[in-house]
Parts: C-alpha cells; sequence; structure tokens
C-alpha cells in the first residue's frame, strides 16, 4: 500500500486484525483491476470513511472508484461483474458494502457539462450501466477533496476544482429531494438512512465541510432537541433495525414530519 494509505489506516480506530484484514481485502481488488483492466486503468481511488476517519468496520461501506481510458465496453463489464461475485465468495461479510464507480478520465473531467457512462456496483443493486454528470457532483467533491490513489496519479489532477457553493448547492437538492422520496423506502434501515443523510447534509451547509452520519446526528440532536429521540433511533436501526418492535409504517410518519420541519 501507499505511505498515504498507510497513514490514513492507522488513523482509524481499528484492532490490528481489522486493518490487516481491510489492506488484504485492498490489495487483492487492486492486483485483479490491474489484471483485468491493463492499459485501460488510470487509477483506483479509495474515499469516503475510510480515508476520513469515521469508518466502522462492521457496518461501513468500503467506496472505490476506478477511472479508465475509455467508457467500459461488454468483455471487461463481464470481467468487472465476475471479479466482484470472486471478491465477494472470499469476502462474504462485504456483501452488499462495496461501492465501486468505473468511469472514464473524460468523464470525471466534463462531469459538470455532459453526462457520461458509469458502471457502478453499489448496496443493494448489482452490477450495472448509469448515465451520470453533474448529479454526481457531492460524489465527485469528496473523491477529489479526499480521495487517496492506491494507483495512479492524485485524483485532483482527473478532477478540475469544484467550488464549494456549487458543491453547497448540490447538497442542498439532494436533501431537498427526501421531500418526496420519504413516502418510498418500507424498512426501518431506509427511514433511519434518510433520517441521517439529512442531518448530515444540514451540518455540511451549517459548516461548509463535511462530517460523518454519527457527529451530524448528534449535532442535529443538540440543535433541534424536539428530534433527538428520533434521530438517536436512527443511529440504532443503522446498526440494528430490530432492535424494537416498531414496525416501519409507524416509523414513516415520523420521519415525514422530521423531514418537512428541519428541511429549508
Amino acid at each position: 500500500m501507499s505511505p498515504a494509505w498507510a497513514r490514513q489506516i492507522a488513523a482509524q480506530s481499528l484492532a490490528r486484525g481489522e486493518t490487516l484484514h481491510i489492506e488484504a481485502l485492498l490489495a487483492l481488488m487492486t492486483s485483479r483491476l490491474r489484471s483485468i483492466l491493463r492499459e485501460e486503468l488510470v487509477g483506483i481511488y479509495l474515499y469516503g470513511s475510510l480515508v476520513c476517519g469515521d469508518f466502522e468496520f462492521d457496518i461501513s461501506d468500503i467506496d472505490l472508484t476506478v477511472a479508465l481510458r475509455e467508457e467500459l465496453d461488454a468483455a471487461r463489464f463481464a470481467a468487472l461483474d465476475k471479479f466482484h461475485a470472486d471478491v465477494l465468495r472470499q469476502y462474504p461479510a462485504w456483501d452488499n458494502r462495496l461501492e465501486l464507480a468505473y468511469i472514464s478520465a473524460g468523464a470525471l473531467r466534463s462531469f459538470r457539462t455532459r453526462a457520461s457512462a458509469i458502471g457502478i456496483i453499489s448496496p443493494g443493486e448489482p452490477f450495472h450501466i448509469i448515465q451520470a454528470g453533474e448529479d454526481w457532483m457531492i460524489s465527485w467533491y469528496a473523491l477529489r477533496e479526499t480521495g487517496i490513489a492506491l494507483q495512479g496519479p492524485p485524483v485532483a489532477t482527473l478532477i478540475d476544482p469544484i467550488p464549494t457553493a456549487a458543491w453547497l448547492k448540490a447538497v442542498g437538492e439532494h436533501i431537498r429531494h427526501f421531500r418526496q422520496s420519504v413516502k418510498k423506502p418500507h424498512n426501518k434501515q431506509a427511514l433511519s438512512y434518510i433520517v441521517l443523510t439529512v442531518a448530515r447534509g444540514l451540518y455540511t451547509l451549517e459548516h461548509e465541510r463535511d462530517a460523518s452520519k454519527v457527529a451530524a446526528a448528534n449535532w442535529l440532536a443538540r440543535s433541534a432537541p424536539q428530534w433527538a429521540d428520533l434521530i438517536q433511533r436512527a443511529l440504532r436501526y443503522r446498526r440494528d433495525p430490530t432492535v424494537d418492535g416498531l414496525p416501519a409504517e409507524r416509523l414513516r410518519p415520523q420521519v415525514e414530519a422530521f423531514v418537512i420541519d428541519v428541511l429549508p
């Protein structure tokens, strides 16, 4: 691993065995991606909670962006789909906890002006192709600001600077969409995700910097004490939705009221 990665992993609150487990997983994935993509590979970049100091070994996702010379073709898509399955057979604890995005370097450079194809596998979704552009600004801002190269040049050389004001505008738009989408989830984990994502977005808008879901939730519980109980329950449901017998249909009205009350 790179010196930068070694410093970041050492800063996490992880047991030595957990650290070695993650290092082995990332080493395997990096090696396999180099083998599959060969000359098409530009870089492999780690970002998200594992590099920002708020990673939780038993529930956090691992976020990787893989930059390519060209968009994925059918043959490489199939090879990568098999690669994901192979990794999860070897590391089953990471099923539904890996988020990998495959995007051309040109698309990263031009995402604010045009949509491009991205291959993505994420929690709850199979590997598939989507069209994504400026709607991915929040992810690419985080990638540019915090991403660590496991392979390739520094990620900041691939993504043009993103104005803070544009990022904050995207964060505000993202959390406001929960006014409508709060009616869709059918389980407590999804409803809790809304509560915690809104808290994180509000923290970002207030402080003009990002924070972990836990830190942002605790901040909002202090700032809006009328919602402290719901926020703390959302944190518990994030780990274990069966911690109590409250059905999702009884939680939803509370989450809907929360969203209406706190969103600007």
